[in-house]
């Protein structure tokens, strides 16, 4: 499915929606510019759910690393032990375990 058939209806609708700012309500729609913009938006739309796959992606790297450091990962610098791994935390146990020096 290609971007613009996955996002082009929100788009559209978003980009319409401009037509009816105090500042652009007394303009008439232009269809084709509408449709212009729309294609742009629904590019940025693409953008920013890749984007999120990206981090949705690296995040469970991070999670499956500090399940495998185990409750080291979890402790949070006052003590107290989260549910969910601390993925702030990896890089600085991970070089604590593998770094001269610990830095």
């Amino acid at each position: 499915m290609s971007t613009e058939s996955i996002w082009m209806k929100e788009a559209l609708q978003l980009a319409a929606q401009c037509w009816c700012d105090s500042e652009t309500e007394d303009r008439v729609m232009d269809p084709a510019l509408a449709k212009a913009v729309a294609k742009r938006i629904a590019n940025w739309m693409e953008t920013a759910a890749q984007s999120q796959r990206n981090a949705d992606y690296y995040r469970g790297l991070l999670v499956k690393c500090g399940e495998a450091i185990g409750d080291r990962a979890y402790i949070s610098d006052d003590g107290s032990k989260s549910e969910d791994v601390l993925c702030a935390k990896i890089p600085e146990l991970v070089s604590a375990a593998f770094c001269e020096g610990g830095e």
